[in-house]
């Protein structure tokens, strides 16, 4: 990233999952920037506004002040312009700010646009123009190991031991690559055990009585909430089409098409191909008409964007005909918590 501010002439794409310290290393390197959210831009206008306010700091001379004259006082400030959560950002305005961007950026401006990794092009896809123009740096997902530094680290201060790390691995097989995840699943283990300080002497974690009952209690409500949204589709009808799950089980077509996405583990990207190879498995009928099934998808993501709050939980790439679930703990949600919730009864 420092290389990227020195070298300049690009603009910079930063992609990595959700909650996986994206924010934290821009402001470490550009502290001193001009930030902006993408989920509090709604126009092109808006945009040069709020960065004028900044830059001009008075919002009354910032109201005076022209397009142009920000672009320029942009250009000559040399402070690096940072939009987070560039993917919020309806694809018309990103090209209109992608658009106005452009020149600035070949002048030397140095640009940075953070997004989730299935968004990362998203600056060039909205304008052709700037292929060659982006440098991509992408943060890794946390892996087993960096997930199991978390429990070795915490437990180690407590003062307990997971013969062999059977615990933390179990642990980390269930965390989505996320770190919060882990942290709670760690918390809520040592808890289990009876444990809420440092131990005065060694002691040895025990697993719990059930590692399903232990997971599906770990499911959070503010996930519950996003899944029944989901569930319910744009809107509630008692006339939609009935479909009975392999388990027995009625539900509509939303229901079916989320115990699907369940069924494949789930995975965080789902091509559709595979999603209609797990409604095959959950479905005891046949499945839906590809027409049908896209639909729902795009129904799903409009309501996981606009009515549901923070990143939204899924998001399809109709492009791509892959469904992207962004959010971890809606992930382990479907995977531990979602069990009976899909039927309207």
């Amino acid at each position: 990233m420092q290389e990227y501010l020195e070298d300049r002439g690009a603009l910079l794409s930063v992609s990595g999952p959700t909650k996986t310290g994206k924010t934290t290393l821009l402001r470490s390197v550009a502290a001193s920037g001009i930030w902006l959210s993408g989920g509090a831009v709604a126009s092109k206008e808006e945009f040069w506004r709020s960065v004028g306010e900044i830059l001009y700091e008075d919002s009354d001379e910032a109201a005076r002040q022209s397009v142009g004259n920000i672009r320029r006082s942009l250009l000559e400030s040399d402070r690096c312009l940072v939009v987070d959560d560039f993917h919020y950002i309806d694809q018309k305005v990103q090209l209109e700010i992608v658009r106005s961007l452009k020149d600035l950026v070949f002048d030397g401006l140095p640009a940075i646009v953070a997004s989730v990794p299935h968004r990362a092009y998203d600056a060039v896809r909205v304008e052709k123009e700037m292929t060659g123009r982006v440098t991509h740096l992408s943060i890794s997902p946390w892996d087993d190991d960096d997930l199991l530094s978390i429990a070795k680290k915490g437990f180690a201060a407590l003062n307990l031991a997971d013969d062999n790390s059977d615990l933390a691995r179990r642990l980390s097989q269930e965390s989505f690559s996320s770190p919060h995840l882990m942290q709670q699943f760690c918390k809520r283990l040592c808890r289990e055990n009876g444990i809420a300080r440092a131990a005065s002497d060694p002691f040895t974690l025990a697993p719990p009585k059930s590692w399903i009952d232990f997971f599906s209690q770990s499911a959070t409500d503010t996930s519950k909430a996003a899944f029944d949204l989901l569930a319910q589709g744009p809107r509630r009808r008692t006339d939609r089409l009935q479909r009975e799950l392999a388990d027995g089980r009625t539900v509509d077509i939303y229901g079916a098409v989320l115990e699907a996405i369940a069924n494949t583990g789930p995975s965080l990207s789902i091509g559709y191909d595979q999603l209609r190879a797990s409604l095959r498995e959950v479905l005891a009928n046949e499945v839906p008409q590809r027409h049908e099934v896209t639909r729902v998808l795009d129904q799903m993501t409009k309501i996981a964007k606009e009515d549901i709050e923070g990143e939204p939980v899924v998001d399809y790439d109709e492009g791509l005909s892959t469904l992207h679930v962004s959010d971890p703990y809606f992930a382990f949600y479907l995977r531990w918590g979602q069990q009976g919730q899909v039927s309207p009864d």
